[in-house]
């Protein structure tokens, strides 16, 4: 395989963990059944930024165990997360 179908079978398996992430966290969303969130339940860039924060840092790490420079791919894993997440926040 090639350098760059190497790298792109890599970016392609990061941005499919950022989606199963996504699904998983927009899912699981218990807080907002919870009184002190109910402002925030349905507000969905409030508890996308939230997620984000929290599996940005396991993304990154997934990256450089691939060889990729998290720099070149965080904007292709970010959209792929925030647009799976969106769809599956219901």
């Amino acid at each position: 395989m090639s350098e760059s179908n190497a790298e792109s079978a890599a970016i392609a398996e990061l941005v499919s963990e950022a989606r199963e992430e996504a699904e998983g966290r927009a899912g699981d969303c218990a807080y907002r059944e919870s009184g002190g969130w109910e402002s925030v339940a349905h507000n969905v860039d409030f508890w996308y930024e939230w997620h984000w924060d929290e599996v940005k840092e396991e993304l990154e790490g997934q990256a450089e165990e691939r060889n990729l420079r998290w720099a070149a791919v965080e904007t292709v894993v970010q959209a792929a997360f925030k647009e799976t997440f969106r769809k599956s926040f219901g």
